[in-house]
């Protein structure tokens, strides 16, 4: 017996609805953060040392098999990362790529 079970199917649609306009609010505040923070040179600056640090950019492979595994975790991660501003903020994506770009022949 679930917790549900006490609720009629009338209460449970209900529920449900909450429960998915929450994750879709949640959903947009996150949305928002990262434009937010990609709106700044400061946070993008942030957000591309996050990816490099992550291993997005380049392979994960180690000859050492527990290596390979907790640099792919990061990679995941940072993947992860990468996929939520090419799908929030593209644009800025570009912006960011070539700040950090500008920056590695400055330095």
């Amino acid at each position: 017996m679930t917790q549900l079970d006490d609720y009629s199917e009338e209460e449970k649609a209900e529920i449900q609805a909450d429960l998915e306009l929450k994750d879709k609010l949640r959903k947009e505040r996150e949305d928002d953060d990262l434009k937010q923070v990609m709106s700044t040179e400061y946070g993008r600056r942030f957000i591309w040392k996050t990816l490099s640090a992550s291993g997005v950019f380049h392979s994960s492979f180690s000859s050492d098999p527990y290596s390979t595994a907790f640099n792919e975790g990061a990679r995941n991660k940072g993947l992860e990362l990468f996929k939520n501003v090419m799908s929030v903020c593209p644009d800025l994506y570009l912006v960011m790529a070539e700040e950090a770009k500008e920056q590695e022949n400055n330095q």
